[in-house]
């Protein structure tokens, strides 16, 4: 049981990647900082290993297509929004910390979703509690209700957009009436397993 837990921990990919990253901090590729490189990747490998990761994602270019352009367009827009700010308003811009609930029930999506909302320019992630699906952030320019919701139709947009390039059936997570029809239709053992 050990040998294959191990096993698990240890593949070639992971040692190799992190003995590279080791030379490369060396600035040196010699016999001895190869070798201690995969010395320090193992020691890394097994004394803190990774959760096993359940993935169900499937790719939709279009999808992709749709994601990455919208994220290229809300960046460029918001560097010469927050750009603005500066020069306009200096350090006087209000601001507000808000949670935001996520439909997205796969860490993974919820994460990309946190990233590509923490990539755009007026906007800082806090937190992410992806048990609750509860996305806690600080965006700028927020002074009212009006302001807020403005805030959360982009983040729940944004996660939309993510859904809809990786996840299997993206539908199922977006529309709030299929969601509950396939969670009755699955047998009782795995609604509980979710939670």
């Amino acid at each position: 049981m050990r040998g294959r837990l191990l096993g698990r921990q240890l593949s070639w990919g992971s040692i190799l990647w992190l003995t590279v990253v080791w030379v490369v901090l060396w600035r040196s590729p010699t016999l001895l900082t190869v070798v201690g490189g995969v010395a320090v990747a193992v020691l890394v490998l097994v004394a803190f290993p990774l959760p096993r990761v359940r993935v169900k994602l499937r790719l939709h270019p279009w999808g992709l297509v749709v994601l990455v352009s919208r994220f290229l367009w809300d960046l460029t827009v918001a560097s010469i929004h927050v750009a603005w700010l500066a020069i306009a308003h200096g350090p006087t811009t209000r601001g507000a910390v808000m949670d935001i609930q996520l439909v997205a029930k796969e860490e993974l999506l919820q994460t990309i979703t946190a990233e590509l909302v923490a990539l755009v320019p007026g906007t800082v992630v806090i937190d992410l509690d992806a048990r609750q699906r509860l996305l806690t952030l600080h965006a700028l320019e927020v002074e009212n209700d009006k302001d807020a919701q403005r805030v959360r139709r982009n983040v729940r947009a944004q996660e939309a957009r993510v859904v809809r390039a990786f996840h299997p059936d993206p539908e199922a997570v977006l529309d709030p009436r299929r969601a509950r029809e396939a969670a009755l239709a699955r047998p009782l053992g795995e609604r509980k397993e979710e939670r």
